[in-house]
C-alpha cells in the first residue's frame, strides 16, 4: 500500500499561488522551495503533500481537460480547525491574501463550525471545525 499521499493541482499563476497559500499558513516544502517550476507545500499533522503545477503542464500529467472552477467544483478540500476562533481567523486569512469566501463562517447542523473559501484558482476549501460532544447519535 502506499506510504505517502500528495495531490496536484493547476494553477493560472504559479508565483502568485504560491505567495497565496504561503500567506494563509501553509508550511512550504524546503525541497521546493526555491524553484521557479512548481510549488509545494506540507498540509497537516501528517504532512501531506500539495503540489501546484502551472496549467500547461498539469495537463502534460491528465491527458485530459481542465475542470472550469467558475462553473463547476470537481474536488472539495477540507481542512480541520481546533476551535471557532480557527475557522474565523482563517477566513479572514484568506480574504486578506485575495482568496474568495464562498460561505461565511456559521454554525451547521448544531455541531459544526465553518466556512469555505476559493483559493486565486478557484479551487474549493472548507476549513472546519466539529464539536463531536454536540454531534447526533
Amino acid at each position: 500500500m502506499a506510504k505517502e499521499f500528495w495531490f496536484n493541482l493547476p494553477v493560472k499563476d504559479l508565483k502568485k499561488s504560491k505567495v497565496f497559500f504561503k500567506s494563509i499558513g501553509f508550511e512550504s516544502n524546503p525541497m521546493h522551495e526555491n524553484v521557479d517550476h512548481l510549488g509545494s507545500f506540507f498540509l497537516g499533522d501528517k504532512k501531506v503533500i500539495m503540489m501546484l503545477f502551472p496549467k500547461e503542464t498539469f495537463k502534460t500529467f491528465t491527458s485530459n481537460d481542465l475542470v472550469d472552477t467558475s462553473k463547476g467544483t470537481e474536488v472539495l478540500f477540507n481542512i480541520d480547525a481546533q476551535n471557532k476562533i480557527e475557522v474565523d481567523n482563517m477566513a479572514a486569512t484568506v480574504k486578506a491574501a485575495g482568496g474568495k469566501i464562498y460561505s461565511k463562517p456559521g454554525e451547521k447542523d448544531g455541531w459544526m463550525y465553518g466556512c469555505g473559501f476559493e483559493d486565486l484558482d478557484g479551487h474549493r476549501w472548507n476549513v472546519l471545525y466539529m464539536d463531536f460532544s454536540k454531534m447526533p447519535k
